[in-house]
């Protein structure tokens, strides 16, 4: 009982700045929420790779419940004119996100699977990013964000998203990174969740991406790479207002068109 009213105390206290801005909901508070703990949490691992991913310092909207990986990727649609395109196309969307799952089906595609390896959700299918239940040529847009680190052979992912991407097709493939790593790091001996947690971020994580080996493998698989720099889309305050990641890029991968 004390605890929910300390709790409700500080989430009254939080509602009464103006500080943070949730670039979904629209409402203002002080702080965003942390996840486990925030960057006091992280191992010296993870700090000394400088990691490029989620900002786990302003990691959920106190109102709508959003983290940070979905806003961005509101923004990012927002700014490139995304949206328009979804009308009428054919979308693949892994470990679908809330409220961007609600806003895309709003903009009226023809077809709209919600896909993940273990749903919670009525509406999500279960399906293995790695044998994918379609043909070839099906989709014009796969969103998997934040998906590949969690997968073991993410690189067969990566072949059947291609494979099932319509030429021209796009798919966002959002995934932390350390671009002081050259290559991924990732070892049979990292095998529980104390080691994982350490090296890979999360529990459930399965390596630690390098960026530049990360690139290399989208173009090998076929795909055109598009990195769009958040520091040229948006201006210097909209990272610290909307409690996202300045370093993190939209990486687009484009299935080439023979």
């Amino acid at each position: 009982m004390l605890r929910r009213q300390i709790e409700s105390i500080l989430k009254f206290l939080n509602s009464l700045g103006s500080k943070k801005k949730c670039y979904i909901c629209g409402k203002t508070f002080d702080h965003f929420s942390k996840l486990r703990g925030g960057s006091k949490g992280k191992s010296q691992f993870r700090k000394k790779l400088d990691m490029v991913g989620s900002d786990i310092d302003n990691f959920r909207c106190m109102y709508c419940g959003c983290h940070d990986r979905e806003r961005h990727l509101f923004m990012f649609f927002d700014k490139l004119g995304l949206w328009r395109n979804i009308k009428d196309s054919v979308i693949l969307h892994f470990a679908p996100e809330r409220h961007l799952a609600r806003r895309l089906d709003s903009e009226s595609p023809s077809k709209y699977v919600k896909a993940d390896l273990h749903p919670k959700n009525e509406d999500v299918e279960r399906m293995d990013a790695t044998i994918l239940p379609y043909n070839e040529d099906k989709f014009d847009f796969i969103i998997a964000n934040h998906v590949l680190e969690h997968i073991p052979d993410y690189g067969k992912a990566l072949r059947e998203f291609f494979r099932v991407l319509k030429p021209g097709g796009i798919g966002i493939f959002q995934t932390p990174y350390s671009k002081l790593l050259q290559n991924n790091f990732e070892d049979e001996g990292i095998d529980s969740d104390e080691l994982r947690l350490f090296f890979h971020g999360q529990k459930n994580h399965v390596r630690t991406f390098g960026y530049n080996q990360f690139l290399s493998e989208l173009e090998t698989v076929g795909f055109d790479v598009q990195v769009k720099k958040h520091d040229e889309c948006f201006d210097a305050h909209a990272a610290y207002l909307y409690g996202v990641n300045s370093k993190e890029d939209l990486i687009l991968a484009v299935k080439r068109v023979s």
